[in-house]
């Protein structure tokens, strides 16, 4: 049975699997040796596990509209995300197909006249050039002859253009397309039993990660050509693709990824307490701001250290009277300068402030959590699932701020042993309330936000946000976290034990030189990108 005949019988009866493929060591000689990361003999066993996975609806959405060029396609996919497909997700993923087919941008693609006469050879063509885009790769010939059977059993009760459009729907919910399905292929210059990435495969990895869509004509032309057979070919795909304004896209959904800020502009908050600030063109500003300053630590160029220190916002009217600064003109955006003694980098960010925060109050145990976690990698343990986890409310009768009754209330016993590393951290955040404003005062009682911090290779007195930021830009495990943090979204996936060599030369390339875009692209030519083990039946 051929790999294409195998995928068809088999992945048209798991829409709802995904599974891991085993790994080995690998010895990669391709590479430009000059390129500290690059692929080398020193990694051995830096390869990941080949995964089966389908797109996300929004790696969907973005391939649909890459491949029919019709940048205003909207695809609603409730129930097609996570690890295990539901079968509203799998009816949305039919749906999907028949409305892109219905909007006919797919006929622009046909050699000939959808509306004239039969014509198989002009049916082939369609199915040769729209299936390579569709499928990553070229079409097979067992897969070239179930479609020209789908275009002749519908042919004729329908005509040419239905036939066409079952044709392209097919296409569209086929295995092929919402699988990424990997291989490789033998090379003698590797360890027994690993293999590397296919040209396309590596188009593939290089599409999705920069652009979280299918690869334009010119990265399939590239590995049509051979060029993608070398790790330095694959470092020149990728300087093309990170110049591209979709990679900019694609940073914007990392940011709001790693900081959790899904659903910001629908965050609960005391509509009475914030009845005049609060409103959701404030939330949409929120969010624009944290994905600019992302974008531009990638691409101005910029740093981690531009994450973590930056003072530059960019507001809009709302944003801006939140942040007491001059509002840009009227339903404008625009870059001004925050008060450096107030605002540095993305963790003093009214984004990141309200998406950690209560509905009344900040929580340094929540700010504190995602520090340790987000922000340094740090392990913490789950909460015990009998936790008391009422939220912390001040009153006026007996006025006591935030910080004093967190720290009361998770003092001593079981509670010390974790908060006693996530409160300091959170507590340095104390001068920003549950909607990211500055204040001096909680609860009518002077903030405090010093503490003693405990954190990786962050420890020692700190006071206030701007100091912490100061820390964490100077911290080599905030870096390396970064890393590891960035994998997560190019891979879809943490790094695994197995690649532990390979990711810990990118850290120390990233310690040296701070570079993001550069980490990206990197990122993309490194033994786990380029290899995987061979399957064994």
């Amino acid at each position: 049975m051929t790999r294409s005949t195998c995928f068809i019988v088999s992945m048209s009866m798991a829409l709802g699997c995904t599974g891991e493929i085993e790994s080995g060591p690998v010895v990669g000689q391709d590479g430009d040796p000059s390129d500290p990361t690059a692929p080398s003999a020193t990694c051995q066993g830096a390869v990941s596990p080949a995964r089966l996975r389908w797109l996300s609806p929004r790696e969907y959405q973005n391939s649909a509209r890459d491949l029919l060029a019709d940048p205003k396609v909207q695809v609603a996919l409730v129930g097609a995300d996570g690890e295990i497909i539901s079968a509203l997700g799998v009816d949305r993923l039919s749906q999907a197909a028949s409305e892109l087919v219905a909007r006919g941008a797919h006929r622009t693609q046909v050699p000939c006249d959808v509306n004239g006469p039969e014509n198989l050879s002009c049916a082939v063509s369609f199915i040769d050039a729209f299936g390579r885009r569709a499928f990553r790769r070229p079409v097979e010939p067992a897969e070239k002859a179930w479609l020209t059977g789908v275009y002749n059993k519908t042919l004729r009760p329908g005509g040419f253009r239905v036939a066409i459009d079952a044709v392209a729907e097919v296409i569209l919910q086929s295995p092929q397309h919402l699988y990424l399905h990997e291989v490789g292929v033998a090379d003698l210059s590797l360890t027994a039993g690993v293999r590397r990435l296919s040209g396309y495969e590596r188009a593939t990895r290089l599409s999705y990660m920069f652009w979280a869509s299918t690869p334009d004509g010119a990265l399939m032309d590239a590995a049509a050509q051979g060029q993608l057979d070398s790790a330095e070919g694959v470092r020149t795909q990728a300087l093309r693709l990170v110049r591209d304004p979709r990679a900019r896209d694609n940073v914007s959904h990392f940011a709001t990824s790693w900081l959790e800020l899904d659903g910001l502009d629908s965050q609960p908050k005391n509509t009475t307490k914030f009845a005049r600030v609060d409103s959701r063109a404030l939330r949409t500003a929120m969010q624009a701001e944290t994905e600019a300053l992302v974008t531009k630590a990638f691409f101005a160029p910029g740093s981690h250290r531009t994450l973590m220190t930056s003072t530059q916002s960019y507001v809009t009217a709302p944003l801006a009277k939140l942040y007491g600064v001059t509002a840009p003109a009227a339903a404008q955006s625009a870059w001004v300068s925050l008060d450096s003694t107030q605002r540095a980098g993305l963790f003093t960010r009214a984004a990141f402030l309200t998406a950690h925060a209560n509905e009344d109050f900040q929580s340094p145990i929540r700010r504190g959590v995602f520090l340790m976690r987000h922000a340094l990698c740090q392990a913490i343990p789950d909460p015990p699932p009998d936790v008391d986890d009422t939220p912390i409310t001040p009153t006026a009768r007996a006025p006591r701020s935030v910080r004093d009754l967190t720290a009361a209330k998770t003092a001593g016993g079981a509670c010390a042993s974790c908060h006693d590393k996530l409160n300091p951290l959170g507590f340095t955040l104390e001068n920003y309330d549950a909607l990211g404003r500055w204040q001096t005062t909680d609860s009518g009682v002077p903030v405090n936000a010093a503490a003693t911090v405990d954190a990786g290779d962050i420890s020692g007195m700190i006071n206030g946000g701007v100091a912490l930021s100061a820390r964490l830009a100077d911290s080599a495990a905030a870096r390396d976290c970064l890393v590891e943090s960035w994998f997560t979204e190019g891979f879809h996936r943490a790094p695994t034990d197995a690649e532990a060599c390979a990711v810990d030369r990118l850290k120390t390339w990233f310690r040296q030189n701070d570079d993001l875009g550069g980490l990206a692209v990197n990122m993309a030519s490194s033994e786990p990108a380029l290899f995987i083990k061979e399957v064994t039946p």
